[in-house]
C-alpha cells in the first residue's frame, strides 16, 4: 500500500513539474504574441492616415500655395479660404449656426481642443474681410493657417 501511495505521489510530483513548466513555457509565448500584436498595432497606427483626399485636400495644398506667396493679397486669399475650409467642416459636422461666427458661439469648451485658437483665426479673418486697409503681416496670416490646419486635423482630416 505505501508502495502504491509512494507511485502516486511520485507521478503527481512528476505530472505537475510538467504542467507547471508548459504553462510558463505558454505565459511566455503568449507574452511574446501580445508584444509583437502590440508592436505590430503601434506601427499601424504611426502609419494610419486617415481618409482625407478629394476637393478638401486639394483645396488645403492651394491654401498651402497662397500662404507660401511673398503676397499679402494672397496671405489674405489662405486665410479666408482656410476659413471657409473649416467652416464647411463645421456645418458637415453638425455644428449649427447661420454663420461660422454663430457656430463657433454654439461649440461648447471640450468639443473642440483649439476653440480659443479658432476664435483668434475667425477674428483675422473677419478683419481681413471688413477692413479693406487692413495690413495683414506674414506672421499673423501664418499663424491663422496653422490654427487652421490644426482644427482640420481635429476634425479628421490628418492626412494633410
Amino acid at each position: 500500500m505505501e508502495d502504491l501511495l509512494f507511485r502516486i505521489k511520485l507521478t503527481s510530483a512528476i505530472l505537475s513539474g510538467i504542467f507547471g513548466f508548459l504553462l510558463v513555457y505558454f505565459i511566455v509565448q503568449l507574452q511574446k504574441l501580445v508584444g509583437a500584436k502590440m508592436e505590430t498595432a503601434r506601427s499601424l497606427l504611426r502609419s494610419y492616415e486617415p481618409a482625407f483626399g478629394g476637393a478638401s485636400q486639394s483645396r488645403w495644398e492651394e491654401i498651402r500655395r497662397h500662404i507660401d506667396s511673398e503676397r499679402e493679397a494672397e496671405w489674405k486669399l489662405a486665410v479666408i479660404e482656410a476659413d471657409k475650409l473649416i467652416d464647411n467642416l463645421l456645418k458637415s459636422a453638425g455644428y449649427s449656426g447661420d454663420t461660422m461666427g454663430d457656430r463657433l458661439m454654439n461649440i461648447e469648451k471640450g468639443q473642440l481642443a483649439n476653440l480659443d485658437e479658432l476664435w483668434e483665426a475667425h477674428k483675422i479673418r473677419n478683419r481681413i474681410v471688413h477692413d479693406v486697409n487692413y495690413f495683414l503681416r506674414y506672421a499673423e496670416a501664418r499663424r491663422a493657417v496653422l490654427i487652421y490646419e490644426k482644427i482640420l486635423k481635429e476634425l479628421g482630416g490628418a492626412g494633410l
